[in-house]
């Protein structure tokens, strides 16, 4: 839901952040009068102290009719451990209270199994026992193909009296007469196993960025190149947002236009406050980023971001936004403005 002043925005909802050549995950986004919160899911003990922060062990039983009640994805073909990608409701896995939709298996049984392959974790689990320990850690960032539903006439998911081949693009279903459509892909129920410890799925702070000066492009870093349903917000010390992509160029516009709005009150509020150091002829009339285009021999068009400043008659140019008075004597360059000829460069999209 958002809600609008006439001076701010706030927004919140969840889309897609990659950063780098990293695989894309969810994350959540929140906007505030004067900072950007980007959060990531994690799954947090909030009562009790645990051995390990980041992982968790726990003891289920396999049941007579439902089994271990787990599906899972992945494997070290598509490096990273097989990842828990269904919890069938009301079956043992999921009354524990201590699994989780994303959680990675990291050992089975006193096994590390971080560097097998899906079809080899298929074997060790359907192996295990009535009784099995799983030593699992929450993996905040997972393939896209964690995503695929799961097929029902899909051949390659085998239940446990199957003899086929599992694919790790599937969910492979370790348990017995289990049925896809009866799952809970956001279950959190708290039945620890372990006296005092419990834990939940939350969304935790990954990334704050402070608004005031901020930066906002829909732009490929150093190119011309826009991205339709995907920004990024830089802050003025320098840290990125990573890509944000929207499900569609509307929706990105909307987030766009509501940071901008609040980016823009700050700026005219810092302003008033820094013109109270200036004379009636020095007033600081606009200051906010642009794109300098520049001439490389490797490349034919490189940009880069400047922070410009029109106060009293002169025009100023500088790599960082100015902080103290004695900033303003360090731009990079400066004009006077009845010198200057201004041209208004339209965008190709």
């Amino acid at each position: 839901m958002d809600f609008k002043t006439s001076n701010e925005e706030t927004k919140t909802g969840v889309y897609l952040l990659q950063d780098g050549n990293e695989e894309p995950y969810n994350i959540r986004l929140h906007l505030a009068k004067d900072i950007l919160t980007i959060q990531e899911q994690d799954v947090i003990c909030v009562s009790g102290e645990p051995f390990y922060s980041s992982e968790r062990t726990v003891t289920i039983r396999r049941q007579t009719i439902e089994g271990f009640g787990l599906s899972i994805k992945g494997g070290a073909e598509h490096k990273i451990p097989v990842v828990i990608s269904k919890i069938s409701k009301e079956q043992k896995a999921e009354l524990s209270g201590l699994l989780f939709i994303g959680d990675g298996i990291l050992q089975i049984n006193g096994i590390n199994v971080r560097s097998y392959r899906h079809e080899e974790v298929v074997q060790v689990l359907r192996n295990a026992g009535e009784e099995v320990t799983l030593t699992v850690s929450f993996l905040k960032k997972t393939p896209a193909f964690l995503k695929l539903p799961l097929c029902e006439d899909c051949t390659c998911v085998p239940s446990d009296q199957s003899s086929g081949t599992s694919s790790p693009l599937c969910d492979s279903g370790l348990h017995l007469n289990y049925h896809p459509n009866n799952t809970d892909t956001l279950s959190c129920s708290s039945w620890p196993t372990s006296p005092g410890l419990r834990w939940e799925k939350r969304w935790v702070d990954l990334r704050l960025i402070p608004l005031l000066h901020s930066h906002l492009s829909q732009h490929i870093p150093g190119s011309d190149v826009c991205r339709k349903n995907a920004f990024q917000v830089i802050a003025v010390d320098g840290v990125c947002s990573g890509v944000i992509t929207c499900p569609t160029a509307e929706d990105c516009l909307d987030w766009l236009q509501a940071i901008a709005t609040n980016i823009s009150a700050l700026t005219k509020h810092n302003v008033k406050k820094i013109n109270k150091n200036f004379p009636v002829n020095q007033q600081i009339i606009f200051m906010g980023w642009v794109d300098e285009k520049e001439q490389d021999s490797v490349q034919d068009r490189m940009y880069s971001s400047k922070f410009l400043a029109l106060r009293g008659s002169s025009l100023f140019k500088f790599s960082a936004p100015p902080v103290t008075t004695w900033d303003w004597t360090r731009a990079e360059k400066s004009y006077t403005v009845y010198e200057i000829m201004c041209k208004v460069v339209k965008k190709e999209l």
